[in-house]
């Protein structure tokens, strides 16, 4: 709950450990892998739609995003949603 609540993922959100096998290039189906980097970084959830629909077209985990190419994207995403990008 300590998790949930520092880095404000719903309660009904259900987090686990991963097990030895689990590896960032290919999260189970359902999943989406988060490292304890980007949490430290800054990284509140749930990440937005957009966000998502960007990681699944491009085929890459969100912990594979480095801290510097969230911050573009997310910056993307905000100038886009206020018109700032045509």
């Amino acid at each position: 709950m300590l998790l949930h609540k520092n880095v404000h993922i719903l309660n009904d959100v259900v987090t686990t450990v991963p097990k030895r096998s689990d590896r960032v290039s290919l999260p189970p189906s359902g999943y989406l892998i988060v490292s304890e980097t980007s949490l430290r970084a800054g990284l509140y959830f749930s990440p937005p739609a957009e966000l998502v629909e960007i990681l699944r077209r491009c085929g890459v985990c969100l912990s594979q995003f480095s801290y510097r190419a969230m911050s573009v994207t997310m910056r993307l995403i905000a100038l886009s949603e206020t018109g700032g990008l045509c």
